[in-house]
C-alpha cells in the first residue's frame, strides 16, 4: 500500500476475492455447505455494503437542511440586513493604479489586494486606507510568480497561489518573500489553515478529489469529495462562482462549491458535510447533467457560494440569471431571501469576501459617489486629498443577527 504522504489517493479501495464457482441456494434458502468460507466472506461483504449505504443515508439525513423557497422577485434592503456599512477609500501614490482586484485577504488591521492586471500585491491600513506597501514578483525565479490567482493568510504570513506553476509562495506581513511550496495539480483557490493548506483542485479524477489537503511542507496528505462521474473540465458550468473557502469569526473553515447544495466544515483534518441548501421544486433535477447544461438558461435555482457566520448562514444563489441572497439564522428564526439593494445610496450589493464577522466588497468611486457627497456634509468626516475617483473603495458590511 502506498504511503498517504506520498500519494493523494481516494480513500475508496476495491478488494477482490477469487470466485470460480457458483453459489447455490437450496429451496429453503440455506447455502450449500460446499463453500463455507466463501459464503461467509460474501455475506460479510453484503452486510458491510448494506450498512455503509445506510450509514451514508443517515449522514445525509442528519445534515441541517435550510429550505429556500418563495424568494422570486423579492427585494431586501441593505438596512434590513446590515447593522452598519463603512466605505473605506484606498489611497494610492501618484505612480500607483489598481486595474482589477482579483482577491483580498486580511492580517489584523492590514488588508492585502491582488491586482490581476499588473500581478501586483498591495497592502493597506484598514484604519485610514493608506497604502503601506506594494510588490510585483512576476518572473520564473525562486519566490516569484507567473499568474497569481488567490491570496490567503494566517496570523502572521501572507500566501499567494500561482496557478501556472502550481506553487504557494509565502511572504511575511511586510511582503518580503520567505519560501515557496510546489505541488503537482492545477488549483484556482486555496485557504491557509494551522496545519497546512486546503486547495480547490481544477482537474479532479479518481485518484485526486476536488479538495486537497497539503501539510506545511507542501506534502499531499489526502483529498476529499469525489469527482462526479459526468465531470468534464470543458463544460460551461465548470469552476466556482464565488470563493469556495471561508473562515467564520471563530476561525472555523467551511467550503461550499458552486452548483452543489452541500456545505462542508473542516474538522479534525476532514471535511464534514454540515449544511444542505434545498430549493424545493426549483432544485436542479437529478437527471440533469450540471456539467453539460447552462443552468443560467434553465428555470432552476442553484447555489453560487456561501458565507458562514456563527449565528447566520448567507448563501448566494442564482435564479433566471439574477443573483439572490439568503439570510438564515441558525437558531431557527425566520429567514429572509431576495435580491439585495441599497435603497439609500444605490451601492451594488456584491460581497465577495468574508473577514471574521464582516462581508467585504470592492467598488469604484462612480458607484459610491452619492455616499461620499452625503458624507462630506459631516464636518468630522471627509475624503482624504490623496484619494482619487479612479481608486477602489472597500465596502464593509456588519451583518445583523436576524
Amino acid at each position: 500500500m502506498r504511503n498517504k504522504h506520498q500519494d493523494c489517493l481516494s480513500s475508496n479501495t476495491l478488494t477482490e476475492y477469487p470466485n470460480d464457482r457458483i453459489l447455490i441456494l437450496n429451496s429453503v434458502g440455506t447455502v450449500d455447505s460446499e463453500q463455507p468460507v466463501k459464503v461467509k466472506i460474501l455475506l460479510f461483504l453484503f452486510i458491510l455494503v448494506f450498512s455503509s449505504c445506510k450509514y451514508e443515508n443517515k449522514k445525509q439525513e442528519a445534515l441541517n437542511t435550510f429550505f429556500i423557497e418563495e424568494f422570486q422577485n423579492k427585494v431586501l434592503g441593505v438596512d434590513e440586513l446590515a447593522s452598519g456599512m463603512k466605505l473605506l477609500p484606498l489611497k494610492l501614490g501618484t505612480d500607483q493604479l489598481i486595474g482589477k482586484i482579483k482577491d483580498v485577504c486580511f492580517i489584523g488591521d492590514t488588508i492585502y489586494l491582488l491586482d490581476e492586471k499588473t500581478a501586483s500585491i498591495y497592502s493597506f491600513d484598514m484604519k485610514d486606507g493608506k497604502c503601506i506597501g506594494r510588490i510585483c514578483k512576476k518572473g520564473n525565479g525562486p519566490n516569484e510568480y507567473v499568474n497569481p490567482v488567490a491570496l490567503s493568510a494566517d496570523s502572521g504570513k501572507l500566501y499567494v497561489l500561482d496557478m501556472p506553476t502550481s506553487r504557494i509562495i509565502e511572504f511575511d506581513k511586510s511582503l518580503n518573500p520567505i519560501r515557496d511550496l510546489k505541488f503537482n495539480f492545477p488549483s484556482s483557490d486555496f485557504i491557509a489553515i494551522n496545519t497546512g493548506f486546503l486547495l480547490y483542485n481544477l482537474a479532479p479524477n479518481s485518484e485526486l478529489n476536488k479538495y486537497v489537503y497539503l501539510n506545511n511542507k507542501g506534502e499531499c496528505i489526502t483529498s476529499f469529495v469525489p469527482v462526479d462521474k459526468n465531470h468534464s473540465p470543458n463544460n460551461n458550468s465548470f469552476g466556482n462562482l464565488g470563493k469556495p473557502f471561508v473562515k467564520d469569526e471563530n476561525d472555523k473553515v467551511f467550503v461550499s462549491e458552486s452548483y452543489s447544495n452541500i456545505i462542508y466544515k473542516w474538522e479534525k483534518e476532514n471535511f464534514i458535510p454540515i449544511y444542505r441548501i434545498d430549493f424545493g421544486k426549483l432544485n436542479v433535477p437529478l437527471n440533469v447533467n450540471k456539467n453539460r447544461t447552462d443552468l443560467f438558461e434553465e428555470p432552476y435555482a442553484f447555489h453560487s457560494n456561501s458565507f458562514v457566520f456563527s449565528e447566520i448562514l448567507v448563501p448566494s444563489f442564482f435564479y433566471k440569471s439574477h443573483r439572490y441572497y439568503g439570510f438564515i439564522p441558525k437558531s431557527g428564526d425566520s429567514p429572509k431571501f431576495g435580491i439585495v439593494k441599497d435603497r439609500q445610496y444605490d451601492i451594488p450589493f456584491f460581497p465577495q469576501w468574508q473577514n471574521g464577522n464582516q462581508l467585504i466588497a470592492i467598488s469604484r468611486y462612480e458607484a459610491v459617489k452619492n455616499y461620499f457627497e452625503d458624507y462630506k456634509q459631516v464636518k468630522e468626516d471627509s475624503i482624504a486629498e490623496c484619494f482619487e475617483p479612479e481608486h477602489p473603495v472597500l465596502v464593509i458590511y456588519n451583518l445583523k443577527s436576524i
